[in-house]
């Protein structure tokens, strides 16, 4: 199934909320998160779905981070055990209808907008912990790693 019929199959909106909930789960933090992940850890702006789960699940948990390069740097033969989250689906689908990201063959792409977008977020001092661990990863989320962590080969 296409990346793009997967995300856009069921309707959605935001509604706001009397009671405080965690910035990780808002999906306004979670579309930022996104397109930080694009620019940062995608090549050419562009990364593909697996990738940006990959990055999205990493950012939840230092010990996430540590096995997964444990992985990839082949330290350890233990492959981790990689949730993919159905809220970075949701937002991956907001970025698209927002036109902040275009989908084609199942990589996910910043548009111009998205790109002016995420620039002036990583002039801002936040994101600061998401984009140090960004950074750290980049070398361990090559595509061939990626497929290689969530299909155990």
């Amino acid at each position: 199934m296409d990346l793009k019929q997967l995300v856009t199959k069921k309707s959605f909106y935001i509604s706001e909320r009397k009671e405080f909930i965690s910035c990780d789960l808002r999906p306004t933090w979670r579309i930022y998160l996104l397109v930080l992940i694009l620019r940062l850890v995608g090549r050419g702006n562009k990364a593909t779905r697996n990738k940006v789960h990959i990055a999205n699940w990493a950012l939840k948990n230092s010990e996430h981070i540590d096995s997964y390069l444990e992985y990839t740097e082949q330290k350890k033969g233990k492959r981790p055990f990689i949730n993919l989250d159905p809220a970075m689906d949701k937002a991956i689908d907001y970025a698209l209808y927002s036109k902040l990201v275009t989908v084609d063959n199942n990589r996910i792409q910043l548009t111009p907008e998205g790109i002016k977008a995420t620039n002036s977020l990583i002039k801002l001092e936040v994101f600061e912990v998401e984009k140090l661990i960004l950074l750290q990863l980049k070398p361990a989320l090559s595509e061939e790693k990626v497929t290689k962590a969530l299909e155990g080969k």
